[in-house]
């Protein structure tokens, strides 16, 4: 069976090339444009326009935390909407108003849990059992539209120390439950897609030749040179877009007389998930690399222990495609030299010689608990000092390639002046990058120093 979903395990020389990406990455599996390789691959789309766009839904994931009233979340006191005391106790049937830093993920009938509820007591906590009563918001310590929820309490609670450790407390949702009979309580939670745009970008890389250089022959090709160069130059083109799918900013410039594009690359959505303001996903972002969401790991102090990265890869395999429960990491030769250390007493890597299940690219296995990860170094990494103990974690299923209608790469011929004595080609692409669902990806730096943990 062929990795990371792929629909065949066939080798190229039994398939008809259907692009020139697809040629480039047969003669050239091991070459400096892998992504761009593996893309060729999977089903592309065109757009007619240089602004292109796709929708993605989450789940709700039917969950929230407490937020502050004045110092903890409780308030007994609907009407006054004064914090309950510290401790208290309420009773069961009895209301209690939670503040919350969303109530809109709630709805009247909801059954709710809230876990490691402090008490009095030092180290003692409980779990508070409630049904939503009621919703919205309310002028709580000053502040205007406070979120709230109201909790028909399910048990009686025993000194509840109302204090700021209630804060950030997971509010789970566990069920509905209504009356028999009753009638609809309330409007449907429904969470819209959202729409993530990027561009196409326009890629050249001309060739020229004098009249008279084209007719010579060569030592190591009677026929001339342009065969050597051609081909040359359309591995050239391929690396420019495989740094521009992985590195490139979305941006447009219109201070010329024309607009020019600039396609997002993966670490660039990475970015956009991450963000804390703004953030387009409708995620709370990230600035840690403990954090939930967090996709591009800093790892400052260059360590790496085998208990870290098992939790930075149930991270990464949290989200994945419906097709393969795979990953392709693009690394440097440092990183894997780190990874190799610190996997030296066991056998978790598996080196695979390139063959018809890997399209010809040599890669390293690695099953784990979440899925199977597949290394390749990436000369583009490798020879990079900054980038040597770097590694991307692609979920290459959620990655597409948009292409401009008629516009996919090309070579372009005779683009010289009519009264020049030579010729100019040329290979372009305009194309770009869709990422789907960033936090399937992750871009994980500085893993110099494999560490025991």
């Amino acid at each position: 069976m062929a990795m990371l979903g792929l629909t065949s395990t066939e080798s190229f020389s039994a398939q008809r090339f259907t692009n020139i990406r697809q040629r480039v990455f047969y003669f050239y599996p091991n070459g400096a444009a892998p992504m761009i390789g593996l893309l060729s691959l999977l089903k592309d789309e065109s757009t007619n326009d240089p602004r292109y766009s796709h929708f993605e839904k989450r789940l709700s994931e039917q969950r929230n935390t407490t937020a502050a009233a004045t110092t903890g979340c409780f308030i007994t006191n609907t009407t006054t909407n004064a914090d309950a005391a510290n401790p208290f106790s309420p009773a069961a049937d009895s209301t209690l108003r939670v503040v919350v830093a969303d109530q809109t993920v709630f709805r009247v009938g909801h059954q709710v849990k809230l876990s490691a509820v402090p008490t009095s007591t030092a180290g003692v906590n409980v779990i508070l059992y409630g049904l939503v009563t009621n919703t919205g918001t309310a002028t709580i310590n000053g502040n205007a539209n406070t979120p709230f929820i109201d909790l028909s309490v399910t048990e009686a609670g025993t000194n509840i120390a109302n204090t700021a450790a209630t804060v950030g407390l997971e509010v789970l949702i566990v069920g509905s439950s209504f009356a028999q009979g009753v009638t609809n309580q309330s409007s449907s939670i429904w969470n819209l897609p959202v729409q993530i745009e990027n561009y196409t970008q326009i890629l050249r890389s001309p060739f020229d030749f004098t009249g008279t250089a084209i007719k010579t022959s060569t030592k190591f090709d009677e026929s001339g040179p342009y065969k050597d160069k051609a081909k040359e130059t359309s591995v050239d083109h391929m690396r420019e877009m495989e740094k521009a799918f992985i590195f490139g900013r979305k941006r447009l410039i219109t201070s010329g007389t024309r607009p020019q594009y600039m396609t997002g690359g993966v670490i660039y959505h990475l970015e956009q998930w991450e963000l804390l303001a703004n953030n387009p996903y409708g995620t709370s972002g990230a600035t840690l690399d403990a954090d939930d969401n967090k996709r591009i790991i800093n790892n400052a102090a260059g360590t790496m222990n085998p208990r870290t990265y098992d939790m930075y890869m149930e991270r990464a395999f949290r989200v994945t495609n419906n097709k393969a429960n795979e990953k392709l990491v693009l690394c440097g030769s440092g990183f894997l030299s780190t990874l190799n250390t610190m996997y030296v007493s066991g056998t978790m890597l598996t080196s695979k010689q390139g063959d018809a299940t890997t399209y010809g690219m040599t890669v390293v296995q690695h099953d784990t608990p979440y899925g199977t990860i597949y290394y390749k170094t990436h000369p583009l990494f490798s020879q990079n000092p900054t980038l040597r103990y770097n590694a991307l974690f692609l979920d290459v299923q959620n990655l597409m390639y948009r292409y401009m209608q008629g516009r996919d790469t090309e070579i372009l011929t005779n683009r010289q002046a009519n009264d020049e004595d030579a010729r100019v080609d040329e290979w372009l692409t305009e194309a770009g990058l869709e990422c789907r669902f960033p936090e399937s990806h992750m871009y994980l730096q500085n893993v110099r120093q494999a560490v025991a943990g």
